[in-house]
Parts: C-alpha cells; sequence; structure tokens
C-alpha cells in the first residue's frame, strides 16, 4: 500500500477509535444520570428504615454515591486520555471498595497503602507541565495534552494527535513527512524525528517565543 494510503487508513482508524470512545462515554454519562435517581430510594431507607439499619443505607448510599463518581471520571478519562484523569479513577475506585460491608482489615490497609501510592505517584511522578521549550514527544499524543504540558496553543479541532497535526498541515503545505521536516503551527515548531513505514512515530515539539517566529 502507498504511503499516503497507509496514512490515510492510520488517520480514518484514529477517527474511529476516538468517536467510538466518545460514544462510550456518553453511554457512561448517560447510566450515571439514570443512576442518580437512586440516590433518593437510599435515603429513603436511610430515614425511614427499619430501626438499626440506618448505618448499612447510609454506607450503601455513599458507595452509590462514588460509583457515580466513577462513572463520571471513566467518561473524562475516555474523552481526555490523560494520565490524571486515570489516577482519579483508581482513587474512586479503591475509595468505593472500603466501604464494601465485607471488607476485612487487609483489605482497608492494602486499599490506604494503594491510595498514597496513587497520591505520591501524582506528586512525584506525574507530570503536570514541562519547563522546557523543546522536548521529543510520541507522535500519538493528543494535541491537547501537548498544549497542558508544553503551554503552547496548537490547535486541537485539526486533528487528534499530534502526528495527525502534522498530517494535515503537511497535507496542506504538500510538504513532504520524513526526519527533519518541520512544520510551524501557531506558536509551536513541529519537527519529525522518527518515521517508521511511512508512520510517524517521534515528534520534536518547540514553543517559540515571540523573539522567535
Amino acid at each position: 500500500m502507498p504511503r499516503r494510503g497507509v496514512i490515510a487508513v492510520r488517520k480514518c482508524v484514529e477517527m474511529g477509535v476516538y468517536l467510538w470512545e466518545t460514544l462510550l462515554a456518553l453511554f457512561v454519562l448517560v447510566s450515571v444520570i439514570l443512576g442518580t435517581k437512586d440516590l433518593f430510594l437510599y435515603l429513603s431507607h436511610a430515614r425511614f428504615g427499619v430501626s438499626g439499619t440506618g448505618y448499612s443505607a447510609f454506607q450503601a448510599f455513599v458507595s452509590h454515591v462514588l460509583l457515580l463518581v466513577v462513572g463520571l471520571e471513566l467518561a473524562i478519562m475516555l474523552i481526555r486520555h490523560t494520565p490524571g484523569s486515570l489516577i482519579e479513577v483508581l482513587l474512586y475506585v479503591i475509595a468505593r471498595k472500603l466501604l464494601v460491608p465485607g471488607a476485612t482489615a487487609s483489605d482497608f490497609v492494602l486499599g490506604v497503602a494503594s491510595i498514597v501510592g496513587l497520591f505520591a505517584t501524582r506528586k512525584y511522578l506525574f507530570v503536570s507541565k514541562i519547563d522546557v521549550r523543546e522536548h521529543i514527544m510520541n507522535a500519538a499524543t493528543p494535541v491537547h495534552t501537548v498544549n497542558d504540558l508544553m503551554d503552547t496553543h496548537l490547535p486541537e479541532n485539526v486533528a487528534n494527535t499530534l502526528g495527525g497535526l502534522i498530517v494535515h498541515v503537511a497535507g496542506e503545505e504538500r510538504g513532504a513527512i520524513m526526519p527533519g521536516a518541520r512544520f510551524h503551527v501557531a506558536d509551536t515548531r513541529l519537527e519529525v524525528v522518527e518515521v517508521v513505514d511511512g508512520l510517524i512515530r517521534k515528534v520534536k515539539v518547540t514553543r517559540q517565543e515571540r523573539g522567535d517566529i
């Protein structure tokens, strides 16, 4: 298959996957909305239930709330594709697990240790901002993630990923996609670093200041 055909197929598959994930996120959101009505049922049981069952009813209420929150965070994760979203989903899942009536002491210890580990990962290993003007990234990195990390202003409505953006710009400028090819988009210079079988793998992203443009 010609290189242009491979790039076109890759772009179609990428768009299809993104649309499918968006549809799944929409289904999750609808399920959360429908599940919200059950909160009133839990509240009524906690208030008017049999004496002595108030605590268990409230525990079920909080557990259901956390389940709905997990659904919302899952929908966000499907849309944003960021490590932070994944960490938040795991935090709420573990917190809900700790509220299960059958949880043992070892479950609590493991749950607390997991939460501490996730917070440590988020604080010390999770990168929310790259304090350099130049960085080599995977071509599959979402454009909005590049903007968040590099403080750039790449257009997010043109393509979903960094590689897709370069393919789009190269098509408009009729430029060749090969290692060393450079493209200027907004306040950013994108340089193709690695191409394998016609597919972009690595891209050097350089944030340009006003004096550099």
